[in-house]
């Protein structure tokens, strides 16, 4: 599994770089990003996430995730990160308007991770309301490909489908640019979320500021606001999570070039 990943990854750069060489309008952007979850500070995940967009309005790009599970001891699970999930994303986009205020276009994702291989695809619209304020909304339905795998040789029977839905209000003020994604996600099977539920309500709030003297250069950092525990694994589990939210940090450095 690790070599299949390293493989992609190694796969997408290539990919990425050509592509780049030969789109002198587009742009690219590489993303390092260190996310923290507060309940007992027992995960770690640090990212990297690189995109790329052409002048004729196609995306493309990967992110790859990493995970330190703080519950156990650096004895168990030794000092370095494991594999979380790898992700390659594609996109395109189409603008109109006489100010280019509209954009609508289709995704498309494929997503491994060490038990589950997953597809999502979806389509977005974005409209800029004045020069500071724009929303954008999207739809996205996501399918395990397989059986998810439990343990070795034990698969669960049932295959994950999701609808997810996102509307992000985003003002800019300056340097800085302020963003509220409001989410909604609904199981499309037997599955429920963390709050014992087929569906869900998700916040997240974040803040950019983007270098004055060198734009290339920005930072964010994030709040992810998530559903209560209220599973029943989560009511018999050793730690004391029933009730409480699983909510988690992001802070991150942005470079465009």
């Amino acid at each position: 599994m690790k070599k299949s990943i390293l493989a992609l990854s190694v796969l997408s750069i290539v990919s990425g770089s050509t592509l780049v060489s030969g789109s002198a309008l587009a742009n690219s952007t590489i993303t390092m990003k260190w996310e923290h979850k507060l309940l007992d500070g027992r995960t770690t995940r640090p990212k990297v996430e690189f995109s790329h967009r052409m002048d004729n309005g196609f995306m493309f790009g990967f992110e790859q995730v990493w995970q330190y599970d703080r519950s156990k001891s650096e004895l168990e699970t030794g000092y370095a990160p494991d594999q979380y999930e790898f992700t390659i994303k594609t996109g395109y986009r189409h603008r109109w308007g006489d100010r280019n205020e509209h954009e609508v276009g289709p995704i498309l994702d494929y997503q491994i991770k060490e038990n589950a291989k997953k597809i999502r695809y979806g389509a977005f619209y974005g409209y800029r309301l004045t020069e500071n304020f724009r929303m954008k909304v999207r739809a996205r339905y996501s399918e395990d490909l397989d059986r998810l795998s439990l343990s070795s040789g034990v698969y669960d029977d049932a295959v994950g489908k999701e609808m997810r839905y996102d509307l992000w209000l985003t003002y800019t003020w300056n340097d800085f640019r302020f963003v509220w994604d409001a989410i909604y996600k609904d199981k499309l099977d037997d599955n429920v979320f963390d709050n014992n539920k087929g569906n869900v309500w998700e916040h997240e709030l974040s803040a950019e500021y983007r270098l004055p003297d060198a734009r290339a250069h920005a930072f964010y950092g994030k709040f992810k606001y998530k559903a209560e525990l209220l599973k029943n694994s989560h009511l018999n589990s050793e730690y004391d999570w029933y009730g409480k939210r699983d909510n988690a940090v992001e802070i991150g450095y942005k470079y465009r070039f």
